[in-house]
Formats: structure tokens, C-alpha cells, sequence
């Protein structure tokens, strides 16, 4: 089996049972997955191959609250700034997300 760069996920997210997915991802010096490529999806219990898709650059405080809710599994009346606290739980201290970074979104496919 060839060997794919990995893309870890810090739990079992139920967006993973999906085919298609996507993730936002805060790039601070490691090189983005590029559009085609394929991925060996890795989480705590799971792990899979999947194909990138599309990858889109945005400002934090650009995504729409929806994709953060979809995202971060987010509940009703959690608050943008609720969502991104969540997101920045998942980075060091020194890499917490702020609105005016910017994220790269990928869209990837199950294989």
C-alpha cells in the first residue's frame, strides 16, 4: 500500500462516518494538502483513506457560523466565540486561532 501523509483528528468526529467531509485547519508552518492528493485519515479509533478534494484559504472571521456549527459539532446557542474557543482546544496555547488568521478549509472524500 502506498505511504500518504497523514491528517490527524483529535476525536472520533461524526463528520468522519461521512463520504465527503470537510475540516478547517489552522496552518502554522506545515505544508497544506494540495487538491488530489490522498490522505490517510487518522483519529482515535479510525482510519481511512481520504481523498482531498478542494482545499479553500479564508479568514477565521470569514466562515460562515454554519460550517463552524457543522465543524465543531457545535449545540444550539453556542456562540461564534464558543465555537472558535473550541477550535483553539484543539492547538498548542501558542497556536490558538485568532478570527483575523487565516484557516484552510478542505473538502476530502472517503475512499
Amino acid at each position: 500500500m502506498p505511504r500518504f501523509r497523514q491528517m490527524q483528528f483529535s476525536k472520533d468526529w461524526e463528520k468522519l462516518n461521512d463520504r465527503f467531509f470537510a475540516t478547517i485547519r489552522v496552518h502554522r508552518g506545515e505544508l497544506k494538502y494540495s487538491p488530489d492528493e490522498k490522505v490517510e485519515v487518522i483519529s482515535p479509533k479510525k482510519k481511512f483513506i481520504a481523498h482531498v478534494l478542494l482545499q479553500r484559504d479564508w479568514k477565521l472571521g470569514d466562515v460562515p457560523m454554519g460550517f463552524l456549527l457543522y465543524d465543531l459539532e457545535g449545540k444550539k446557542g453556542e456562540s461564534r466565540q464558543d465555537l472558535i474557543n473550541k477550535l483553539g482546544k484543539l492547538y498548542k496555547f501558542s497556536e490558538q486561532p485568532r478570527e483575523s488568521d487565516t484557516v484552510t478549509i478542505y473538502f476530502l472524500e472517503r475512499v
